[in-house]
């Protein structure tokens, strides 16, 4: 069986990037043959701020968050594309991320980033990596770094630099082989919920 995998566009701040690199990234793993790729948007889920007054680990959501807890368990891994506000990563997707627990466990977790300057967003990414851990989610080493957003693609939304196609196909390879490998295992054995 094919791994689905779940892109999640992290951003909503209107006139975002984040459409051009998620739609990039889609449109370039849709060509491959061995994995299904959906294109997940928090803007369209309008999730609200996490109040609940019980821990996610219990896995007893509300009614706004279950449909969001089922796409996301449905999903055999994730490429969370993110840009980088103030060295850190939008609340908004910190918020997607906390609302559930056992969903994200035993995943692979792929990063896109992208920022205004060189720095492509790699500070965002590493603050990521970290709560994708807790998440029990297994973070991949590769990773996409978009510099310069503005001049990074063009009228079509085609990167510029061949590279980032390269490094791109790289970390969906990556990404695959992880999902692939993992979804037998998570068959045979359940995640424990020890998170608060």
């Amino acid at each position: 069986m094919k791994p689905q995998l779940l892109i999640i566009l992290g951003s909503t701040r209107q006139n975002r990037y984040g459409e051009v690199v998620a739609h990039w990234v889609n449109q370039r793993a849709r060509t491959r043959s061995d994995a299904i790729f959906e294109l997940a948007d928090l803007k369209e889920w309008a999730l609200p701020f996490l109040d609940s007054p019980l821990p996610p680990a219990l896995g007893q959501y509300d009614e706004a968050t279950r449909p969001w807890a089922k796409k996301v368990d449905a999903a055999d891994g994730y490429v969370f594309v993110t840009p980088e506000y103030n060295h850190g990563y939008p609340a908004v997707l910190k918020n997607a991320l906390d609302h559930l627990y056992r969903e994200w466990g035993h995943k692979p977790g792929a990063i896109v980033s992208y920022g205004a300057t060189t720095g492509a967003g790699y500070r965002a990414a590493e603050q990521l990596r970290q709560v994708l851990v807790e998440l029990r989610m297994v973070p991949l080493r590769e990773q996409v770094g978009v510099p310069t957003i503005l001049n990074a693609f063009d009228e079509h939304g085609r990167a510029r630099d061949a590279a980032l196609d390269k490094s791109l196909d790289v970390m969906l390879n990556e990404l695959v082989w992880w999902a692939a490998t993992l979804m037998p295992a998570r068959a045979t054995r359940s995640v424990t919920s020890s998170a608060a």
